[in-house]
């Protein structure tokens, strides 16, 4: 008789010990970011945050981790991803050291755009080091893994956030200090270098106006033969990039709008005492380890693009049971199958990105789709803030929900053939069926 664990322990062998290095970090640090991130809202309001100053916390949050995404894709090339890892984790660590000392709102604002920047750093530095030691036919699957660990941590870290909470709202955030610490000297010691893989000529001429946006014609690619041929060389280029931005852009403005109030939602209008409050975390931290791996591996097999929209989907739902004031059961419920579905929607989105963008230019493009789209949250934060300020909270988090459904949306414009597996020579429609395992 065939064994049930004998597929989870195949595809525990087929990863690669860089991956699983990663995966370890991944897991440290969300341990501490789990423990303080639904936290934040109730912290800050109880130094006396309004509403408007909640956005804002999270708008210059994103705006800085754009900046840190922009920095680390453009110094790619001068800064090996495995180099910028330890940076980014170090600076998230001293500005949660710096969080715990706060005595007010602007301090407050003022330290987290510092955890924004080394957070920003650490995201594409973390991607662009998976696209160099990954193998191209399981990008999600790959993806997928890093995921789940950050999501074991994502199960730990709110139920130790929620004791610590009982006893002093500060303490989490010295925690998270020590955890970013760790994963800092854990990437500087044990993360093995990335290899050199040449492209094959075949993939680069494929993917030629995909892998090299505005950015790249600016830095000296060299300019086309007239200006009429350059603009259209320029729009060829950017579309495919522009496609999948726009889906990362309604996701980001989707989590503004929700973690601006999620918080606050769930203990003022739910009633749920404050660990509760962190264990819906644990809910999706629980669905993207046991669900978000397998959905990526069967986005490698099928389609990645339709892998993203049902992740999206399950996301929606989990907000909808908010929105309904849903028993606490179903709002966990959920949310375990919302983690699974957003643990295999970034995962096959930053596949369809790395597919796009494997011409030699990775890094830029990373930085700038990623870090762009990441203005989203501002504007999720801010809409979502200014609803709450005029006219309550309940209505507030339909911003989220709003956002969802325009993300989802969007991938009706990006096409199925940007999906496939130009590495192997396979058809794009059906490159994940050669995926191994």
């Amino acid at each position: 008789m065939r064994s049930p664990f004998r597929p989870i322990a195949s595809a525990i062998r087929d990863i690669d010990r860089p991956i699983l290095t990663l995966a370890a970090i991944s897991f440290i640090s969300q341990v501490g970011v789990s423990i303080m991130l639904p936290l934040l809202p109730i912290f800050a309001i109880q130094l006396g945050a309004s509403p408007r100053e909640l956005g804002l916390m999270v708008s210059i949050f994103a705006v800085t981790q754009t900046l840190g995404q922009l920095g680390s894709g453009f110094i790619s090339s001068r800064i090996s991803p495995r180099r910028q890892l330890p940076l980014g984790q170090a600076s998230y660590a001293a500005a949660n050291f710096l969080i715990a000392t706060a005595r007010s709102a602007v301090p407050l604002i003022a330290f987290r755009s510092l955890a924004g920047f080394g957070g920003g750093l650490s995201i594409i530095a973390e991607r662009l080091y998976v696209a160099r030691v990954a193998d191209r036919a399981r990008l999600a699957f790959t993806n997928g893994v890093l995921s789940a660990a950050g999501s074991a941590g994502s199960v730990l870290g709110p139920a130790l956030g929620g004791f610590l909470a009982l006893a002093d709202l500060r303490a989490p955030f010295v925690v998270v200090g020590l955890t970013a610490s760790v994963a800092a000297i854990a990437a500087i010691v044990f993360l093995p270098a990335e290899p050199e893989r040449p492209i094959a000529p075949a993939a680069e001429a494929m993917v030629a106006a995909a892998a090299m946006p505005a950015v790249a014609y600016l830095a000296g690619s060299g300019p086309p033969s007239s200006t009429r041929s350059r603009l259209r060389a320029r729009a060829a280029s950017i579309q495919p990039l522009g496609r999948l931005a726009l889906w990362n852009l309604g996701f980001n403005a989707a989590y503004g709008g929700w973690i601006t109030t999620f918080g606050p939602f769930a203990k003022d209008e739910l009633g749920l005492p404050v660990n509760q409050v962190t264990l819906i975390f644990a809910m999706f931290g629980l669905g993207s380890i046991f669900i978000g791996p397998w959905l990526s591996r069967l986005a490698d097999r099928r389609s990645r693009r339709q892998m993203v929209a049902f992740g999206s989907g399950l996301v929606f739902l989990n907000l909808v049971s908010m929105i309904a004031h849903a028993p606490v059961l179903v709002i966990f419920g959920s949310a375990i199958a919302a983690g699974g579905g957003l643990a295999a929607a970034q995962s096959s989105w930053f596949a369809l990105l790395t597919v796009a963008t494997d011409g030699g230019r990775r890094g830029r493009s990373f930085g700038l789709v990623t870090a762009l789209s990441n203005l989203g949250v501002v504007a999720g934060a801010t809409l979502a803030s200014e609803i709450w300020q005029a006219a309550g909270i309940d209505r507030a988090l339909l911003v989220a929900a709003g956002f969802m459904i325009l993300a989802t949306a969007s991938l009706l414009l990006v096409r199925e053939g940007s999906e496939g597996n130009l590495g192997t020579g396979a058809a794009p429609r059906n490159a994940g069926a050669a995926a191994p395992g």
